[in-house]
């Protein structure tokens, strides 16, 4: 068996200030440098600014598809998240490397934050035990079995 290619995802969470998240997201691979930021309002669960940025790719008109980062700001994170992006960057107009770099960064971004704030002494376990249980319990398979 021969190697053809990787592709390198890289996702970095850092809390910017309180309940303001940034969120940068990388693909890397032979053809493609690409680097997604989004700031999210961690209350709100919504989108309060996005870059795309191209670094390297292999058409010029790749690149146009960075001017679309300032229609995702307002969505919220939410079950049609995903969907919404679709939307947005799927078929002739969008770029489907930018859907997988959403799709790994964004829709799980609470299993990032809750816990980070159990850490820092913002809410307890139980706190987070008891949402799991009710707010969020068909967002996961493990959720639905908490009963």
């Amino acid at each position: 068996m021969e190697k053809v290619t990787s592709r390198n995802f890289k996702v970095d969470y850092y809390e910017k200030e309180h309940e303001k998240w940034l969120v940068k997201t990388q693909l890397a691979d032979d053809d493609h440098e690409i680097e997604v930021q989004v700031e999210v309002d961690m209350r709100a669960m919504t989108l309060t600014d996005a870059e795309i940025t191209f670094k390297r790719y292999p058409l010029e008109h790749c690149r146009m598809v960075e001017r679309l980062a300032s229609k995702m700001i307002g969505t919220k994170i939410d079950s049609n998240f995903s969907r919404q992006m679709m939307t947005l960057f799927m078929g002739a107009k969008g770029c489907p490397n930018i859907m997988s770099l959403l799709n790994i960064s964004i829709p799980g971004i609470i299993y990032y934050y809750y816990p980070h704030m159990i850490k820092t002494g913002k809410i307890s376990y139980e706190q987070w035990e008891n949402m799991v249980r009710t707010d969020l319990k068909n967002d996961c398979i493990a959720h639905t079995m908490l009963g």
